[in-house]
């Protein structure tokens, strides 16, 4: 059963560098792997670069809408999107925008898992393509030249396998199905037996009555042998 996992996030203050480059940087985000990680810059930027490095080189895809509305109440109008999604264990995501107004930074993720991410987000919100989380802080960056950092962390769980039938060894299997075979076979001689006795004669109530007890007897004990030589 798949636990929790507390995502600490660690956020940064606002630092203005000599260049006048306003920079934010969070770190710990923990997200799944295959999730969908969001940032929403709102209203949009201007002049938007994304710069993405990864631990492994397992690859990575992300699309950049221009001006997209997420429908959420986080973020008025229309944003600056990225969506990415890597395949590596460690990334790290930079932006570089610049806006003439004060900028939100909305971030999260988009997921199927309902418990992962409950801890750690703020809010959620459901979706014809999944639950979307927010997580926190959310941001305001001032007007002009700004870098964000997002350093995450991506958690690979592994999944059980599927429906598997395991099978013993010959040497058990061979005696059951003999078993199995020689009940079909009596079985079958007794409702054989049964019929051509009925066009004869009508079939006793103690006959008719050992007959069914025999067949339920024999199912039960079938199941049993089966269950002997083939484990779900």
């Amino acid at each position: 059963m798949l636990t929790a996992i507390v995502c600490v996030l660690l956020a940064y203050s606002p630092v203005i560098t000599e260049s006048k480059i306003t920079e934010y940087s969070f770190s710990g985000i923990s997200i799944l792997e295959g999730d969908l990680f969001i940032v929403a810059l709102n209203p949009p930027v201007e002049n938007i670069q994304v710069y993405v490095n990864t631990s492994g080189g397992k690859g990575y895809s992300y699309a950049l809408l221009t001006n997209r509305s997420l429908a959420i109440p986080e973020v008025i109008g229309y944003s600056s999107t990225l969506q990415l999604i890597s395949k590596d264990q460690i990334v790290n995501v930079t932006i570089v925008f610049s806006s003439k107004n004060v900028t939100r930074v909305i971030y999260g993720v988009l997921t199927s898992n309902n418990t992962y991410y409950r801890q750690a987000s703020t809010k959620s919100y459901f979706f014809a393509e999944g639950i979307l989380f927010i997580f926190s802080p959310q941001v305001t960056m001032p007007p002009g030249e700004s870098r964000i950092t997002f350093n995450i962390n991506t958690a690979i769980i592994r999944r059980e396998e599927g429906f598997r039938i395991q099978l013993p060894p010959l040497v058990t299997v061979i005696p059951v199905l003999a078993g199995i075979l020689l009940i079909v076979y009596l079985n079958a001689y007794a409702i054989i037996d049964s019929y051509y006795l009925s066009q004869r004669e009508e079939l006793s109530t103690g006959r008719k009555i050992a007959l069914a007890i025999l067949l339920f007897l024999s199912a039960v004990i079938i199941y049993w042998l089966t269950g002997l030589i083939i484990r779900f």
